[in-house]
């Protein structure tokens, strides 16, 4: 389409940001062995655990990805405080249910490049291969968001050497951040009688 006698197309704008992914293990052989109706309840109750800790953080869900999503932040601290909130919400989850579910998450931060609500660029690419280089419960992290998350929210970062990630033309430095479960408060001793 043309706007004042230029061709417009699609609004583009740069930022830094922390881009994080997450993925559902095993997801497929989960929702088919479970039903329809169970798998899409299952299905939102996952996405809900997710929603509520990016939102909590200051972050935005990009898109959703089927079993994860991609979401950006303004802060690399804020997004790795994102993925331990999602770690702890679901092991909860899952000590409610007869259905565990096991979430793996990655973190990048860098430049992007946003196109129609989309984003694009290396910390994309980076986040979406830790991402599918960690283990079930983990939080891989690129050095950079250590480096920019320092101080904020305490996390403890454990390196895990140089991965080898699909499409990536060197050894991208890794972390792996700690986390512990939030166990239920317990009840002040009149009410526990």
């Amino acid at each position: 389409p043309r706007v004042g006698g230029q061709v417009s197309g699609p609004q583009r704008s740069t930022d830094v940001v922390a881009v994080l992914f997450t993925d559902l293990v095993g997801s497929t052989a989960l929702w088919a062995g479970l039903g329809e109706a169970a798998a899409g309840k299952l299905r939102r109750a996952h996405d809900n655990v997710l929603l509520i800790a990016v939102e909590s953080h200051g972050g935005k869900v990009i898109k959703g990805l089927g079993d994860g999503i991609m979401a950006s932040f303004d802060g690399a601290g804020d997004a790795v405080a994102a993925a331990v909130a999602i770690q702890q919400g679901i092991q909860r989850r899952n000590r409610r249910s007869p259905t565990p579910l096991g979430v793996r998450i990655g973190i990048s931060v860098g430049d992007v490049t946003w196109e129609n609500a989309d984003c694009f660029g290396p910390p994309v690419v980076e986040a979406s291969r830790l991402c599918e280089a960690a283990a079930e419960g983990q939080i891989l992290v690129a050095e950079l968001v250590r480096a920019m998350a320092r101080g904020r929210g305490g996390h403890q970062f454990h390196p895990v050497g140089e991965l080898e990630l699909k499409g990536l033309p060197a050894p991208l430095p890794a972390l792996a951040v700690s986390w512990s479960a939030t166990e239920p408060q317990s009840l002040p001793p009149a009410l526990a009688r």
